[in-house]
């Protein structure tokens, strides 16, 4: 039936839909967005990188500083009571630590025998290059990282079309060297600051400035690692599960001091996890000396150094560090099973892995 103006509405007509309701007609522009704001909530950015802003914050955090620091200077004062070698094998821990934060599983064995033998499979090679490439960083070979940049990670012009760019992502040449100078001037304007808070804001401006691929740590966190060391130690130990760059979005005005937070702690739990590694390590070693006392020759000496530098080790690999032949070295590792130093960790009878048996 038709509805005549003027009449009054039946009980059975409905109330017409609000224009709020309407959730299918396109939403009136907001006044205050630009046509350059994404379609997306966007996650909060660094709220600065100004020295002032992260002394103030190291300020506000001091006590958490401190506890991260004593851990430091401990593990660095233990580490000079073992042997020099054993550094390598908390660089291979923590790098392995690194990638399965990106997503890449790398073992700390897989690691060492690429830098033993140089193989790797091809859907490797990539990662096993850049592994090899942090741990010859953290273990003190090349250059100091703010003193050249483009030297530390080791990138160079391509100049050849006939190659692909294996740079394609990430800055080279003039944009490279221009990063690397406002790198150096960061890091020297934070010369108030303790080494690991410059660490900490290192790292946030590395990221901010995209000299690395944002999905990418291994390198970041390799510069802030050596960087946070300040000479109380090699470089900073990672520990699987805590990550330097994790922490809580908020944007506001202590977006720095809660960064710095998670940074400290990250510190404190990485150089704890070495402590006690360390020593166990130095337990094993004098029960070492002790059972193999009355072997002759020099694989077990050098088999006993391979233990503690590699965390797992493989047959071959025992072959590429002590020089003998993977038999021999089979042999050998048998034979610190049976005396209970190193212990098979696989269970299998092929691929073998074996480790210190701590």
């Amino acid at each position: 039936m038709a509805v005549i103006l003027g009449q009054p509405k039946s009980i059975y007509d409905r109330d017409p839909t609000p224009e709020e309701d309407l959730w299918f007609l396109p939403q009136a522009p907001d006044p205050d967005e630009t046509s350059t704001d994404l379609p997306w909530p966007v996650t909060a950015r660094e709220g600065s990188l100004q020295p002032d802003v992260w002394l103030q914050a190291e300020r506000a955090c001091y006590r958490e500083l401190l506890v991260s620091v004593e851990a430091v200077t401990r593990f660095g004062e233990r580490l000079k009571q073992m042997p020099i070698g054993i550094r390598e094998r908390f660089a291979l821990q923590s790098v392995s630590a690194i990638l399965r934060a990106e997503g890449v599983w790398l073992g700390p064995e897989k690691i060492a025998l690429y830098r033993a033998s140089r193989l790797a499979g091809e859907d490797e090679a990539r990662a096993l290059a850049r592994a090899s490439w942090a741990v010859r960083r953290l273990t003190g070979q090349g250059i100091a990282v703010h003193e050249d940049l483009r030297a530390f990670l080791g990138r160079a012009d391509v100049t050849d079309a006939r190659d692909p760019d294996p740079y394609a992502d990430r800055p080279v040449g003039g944009e490279l060297d221009a990063l690397g100078t406002a790198f150096c001037a960061h890091h020297q304007s934070q010369v108030a600051c303790h080494e690991i808070t410059r660490a900490a804001c290192d790292l946030a401006f590395w990221r901010s400035e995209g000299i690395t691929p944002w999905d990418e740590l291994l390198e970041p966190v390799t510069a802030a690692m050596i960087i946070g060391a300040g000479g109380l130690a090699p470089f900073l130990p990672v520990a699987g599960g805590h990550r330097f760059d994790r922490y809580a979005v908020n944007g506001g005005e202590d977006f720095a001091e809660a960064r710095l937070r998670v940074f400290y702690a990250a510190v404190e739990a990485g150089a704890l996890a070495a402590l006690m590694e360390l020593d166990r390590l130095k337990v094993w070693l004098e029960r070492a000396r002790l059972k193999t006392q009355d072997l002759s020759g020099r694989t077990p000496p050098a088999l006993t150094d391979a233990l503690t530098r590699f965390p797992i080790l493989s047959a071959d690999l025992v072959a590429q560090y002590v020089g003998c032949s993977p038999m021999s070295a089979r042999r050998n590792l048998n034979l610190f099973t049976d005396r209970g130093l190193a212990r098979e960790i696989t269970g299998q009878g092929r691929y073998r892995f074996w480790a210190a048996a701590v």
